[in-house]
């Protein structure tokens, strides 16, 4: 369920609650799911795909990830034929910092290495965060 209509059922739970007297359903628990992005600086979340890097300038960029996640995350850097490179495991709650570039691609996949986003370093950045959760 995303969470427009987690907020939509607690909304109409509450309202049925108070208009009736009655206490609104308890939530549900929902498993673990594999981490998504929730903040970005200085990168363009682009969906899976073919994206290679490419050198914009010589301007060096410093990446940090942080996986909030409870789950373990691979970040790979994607070289300028698009291929994955320098696959790195981030645990659950680890983080991890690179010097980059601007125009580079980097992935993050789950444990098993299954790509869930991608990101490219904008052109016109000077630090890039990646946070998971």
């Amino acid at each position: 369920m995303n969470m427009l209509a987690r907020a939509a059922t607690a909304a109409v739970g509450v309202i049925a609650g108070t208009a009736f007297g009655a206490c609104p359903a308890s939530a549900t628990i929902e498993p673990p799911r594999d981490p998504v992005p929730y903040l970005l600086v200085g990168v363009h979340r682009k969906l899976c795909g073919a994206l290679s890097s490419q050198q914009i300038d010589q301007t060096e960029i410093l990446l940090s990830v942080a996986n909030r996640s409870r789950k373990p995350a691979i970040l790979y850097w994607h070289n300028t034929s698009g291929g994955r490179e320098s696959g790195r495991l981030i645990p659950a709650n680890g983080t991890a910092n690179y010097t980059t570039y601007r125009g580079h691609v980097w992935e993050v996949a789950s444990g098993d290495g299954t790509c869930l986003s991608q990101y490219v370093i904008a052109d016109d950045s000077t630090r890039s965060h990646i946070g998971l959760s």
